[in-house]
């Protein structure tokens, strides 16, 4: 059974992460113009391409690498990541006003700040929601 561990660590690598995207959208280029695209060697290649393969995000088919329902929805979760950190300061302000004791962070000015500082609707609905209470 295929583990987060398994899919973070297939993925930790910047090429091999690359190289993941590059096949998640659909960029399918020759083996030759890929790896140079990409900047590494073949035995490099053959290396990442085998972790993310095991790791259930590729597979072959038709002689070519494409993503698998499993590697598109970590595909998805990523995306969302990258938005967020795209949001980082605008998501540092929110959580300042949010641990603040003053009057500036009632949950009506937070949702305001929300409304102002972020664009997505994604990430909005996650700032909006009850907090995740930790199992301890």
């Amino acid at each position: 059974m295929i583990s987060i561990i398994d899919i973070l660590i297939a993925l930790s690598d910047d090429k091999a992460f690359t190289l993941y995207n590059t096949i998640a959208l659909g960029d399918h280029h020759n083996f030759k113009t890929l790896i140079e695209n990409i900047g590494i060697t073949p035995h490099q290649y053959y290396s990442r391409i085998l972790k993310i393969t095991k790791a259930g995000l590729v597979k072959k088919e038709n002689g070519e690498y494409v993503i698998t329902t499993l590697g598109n929805v970590v595909y998805e979760a990523v995306s969302m990541v990258g938005k967020a950190l795209n949001h980082y300061w605008a998501l540092k302000a929110i959580e300042s006003l949010q641990s603040s004791s003053s009057a500036i962070g009632s949950k009506e000015h937070i949702s305001e700040l929300i409304d102002t500082l972020v664009n997505d609707p994604q990430i909005k609905k996650i700032l909006t929601q009850p907090p995740i209470m930790s199992a301890s």
